[in-house]
C-alpha cells in the first residue's frame, strides 16, 4: 500500500511542478486546483517514504533468508537483477522521448545533449560525482538505494550479532549524516527508521529501542535543516509498517507497479503535459490534462510492469543464498 502511494505523490508532484513550470498555475488554476496544488507540492516526500520502506524490507528479506556475509555477492546480482533492467530501459525510453520532443514544434525545453558520457554515467549511478545533469530527477535517490545495498549487504551480519552493535551502527550513521553529503549517508536517519521497524518486527529491539530510534533518527532531520515534515513522514511510514495492514485493490494495484510508475511518469506524464500545455486555455482542460497525465503514465507503468519489470523480478529471484533452506533463521540467532 505505501510504496503504491509514495510513487503517486511523487508522480503528482512532478505533474504539478511542471504545471508550474509552463505557467499552467499562474494563468489557469481555480481555488480547488489551487488548494490540491499545494498538496501536490508534498508530494516529493514520497521519497523520504521509499528510504524507509527500503531500510525495512532489504533487511527483513535478508534476515528471513539466512543472509551470511558469504551471500553478498549473490545478494548483489540479485538486487541488480531486480532494479538494473527496469532502470536502463526506462533511461533509454527518457532519451528517445525527450529526443522526439525536441523535434516538436513549440518545444520549450533545454535541447537535446545528452551524450554517451552522461548515458554511461548513469549506470553506475555516477553523473553528479562526474559533472553530468541526471536524465530524470528521480533518479538521483536510486543512487542512495543503490548504496544503500551495498552497505546494508557488507555490515547487516556484523550488526545484527547484538542490540548494542545495532545501535552503535544507528549513532554513527545519524552522526555521519550530519557532515557527510552521499545521498546513502544524507538520507541515512530514513533508513535507519526502516531497519530499526525490521528489528522490532522480528522482535531484535523492543518497544522502547524502536521508538528510541525513530525519534533520535527524527531529530537528526531537523538538525540537518529539514522540514519538519520529512521526520513526520518518516515516522508516519515507520508506524504503519509495524502497526497497520490496509490493502486494497487499488491500492495493491498501485503498489504492484510503483517502482515502473516512479521510473516513467516523468518521460510519460510529463512530456503529456508539457506538448499539451500550450492549447489550454481555461481551468476545466486542467482537469482533463491532470486526468490525461495520470491515466496513460498509470498504464504505460502497468505495461512497463508486464514487459520489463516482472521478467527482471523472476530473474532475481533464481538468485539464492548459499545452503539458504538449511539456515532461514541463522541471522537471528543472537538476540541480545
Amino acid at each position: 500500500m505505501i510504496r503504491g502511494i509514495a510513487a503517486l505523490s511523487v508522480c503528482l508532484f512532478h505533474f504539478q511542478a511542471n504545471m508550474q513550470v509552463s505557467g499552467l498555475e499562474q494563468k489557469y488554476f481555480n481555488k480547488l486546483q489551487l488548494v490540491l496544488g499545494s498538496i501536490f507540492s508534498y508530494g516529493h516526500l514520497g521519497v523520504q517514504a521509499f528510504f524507509v520502506l527500503s531500510g525495512f524490507i532489504i533487511p527483513y528479506s535478508m534476515v528471513k533468508a539466512g543472509y551470511n556475509l558469504s551471500d553478498f555477492f549473490r545478494f548483489f546480482a540479485r538486487r541488480c537483477a531486480r532494479i538494473e533492467p527496469p532502470y536502463i530501459i526506462s533511461i533509454l525510453l527518457a532519451i528517445a522521448l525527450y529526443y522526439l520532443s525536441s523535434l516538436a514544434p513549440g518545444f520549450k525545453g533545454k535541447p537535446f545533449d545528452i551524450g554517451l558520457g552522461n548515458f554511461l554515467s548513469h549506470l553506475g549511478y555516477l553523473p553528479e560525482h562526474l559533472g553530468y545533469d541526471w536524465i530524470l530527477p528521480v533518479y538521483w535517490s536510486l543512487e542512495a538505494e543503490f548504496h544503500f545495498y551495498i552497505l546494508i549487504g557488507l555490515i547487516l551480519p556484523f550488526v545484527w550479532k547484538s542490540q548494542k552493535a545495532l545501535f552503535l551502527f544507528f549513532a554513527i550513521g545519524l552522526i555521519l549524516s550530519l557532515f557527510i553529503p552521499l545521498y546513502v549517508i544524507k538520507f541515512m536517519p530514513f533508513f535507519v527508521m526502516g531497519i530499526a521497524t525490521c528489528a522490532f518486527k522480528v522482535k531484535k529491539i523492543k518497544s522502547a529501542g524502536y521508538w528510541s530510534a525513530l525519534i533520535l533518527a527524527a531529530v537528526t532531520c531537523l538538525v540537518q535543516g529539514l522540514e519538519m515534515t520529512a521526520p513526520l513522514v518518516g515516522v508516519f511510514t515507520s508506524i504503519l509498517v509495524t502497526y497497520f495492514k490496509i490493502e486494497n485493490r487499488v491500492t495493491v494495484f498501485l503498489g504492484t507497479i510503483s517502482f515502473s510508475l516512479y521510473l516513467i511518469h516523468v518521460p510519460i506524464g510529463g512530456r503529456i503535459i508539457n506538448l499539451l500545455s500550450r492549447y489550454i486555455s481555461a481551468p476545466w482542460q486542467i482537469w482533463i490534462l491532470w486526468t490525461l497525465a495520470l491515466g496513460v503514465t498509470i498504464l504505460a507503468s502497468y505495461l512497463f510492469f508486464l514487459l520489463i519489470e516482472r521478467p527482471a523480478m523472476r530473474l532475481s529471484k533464481r538468485i539464492v543464498y548459499s545452503n539458504a533452506q538449511s539456515r532461514p533463521e541463522k541471522i537471528l540467532s543472537t538476540t541480545n
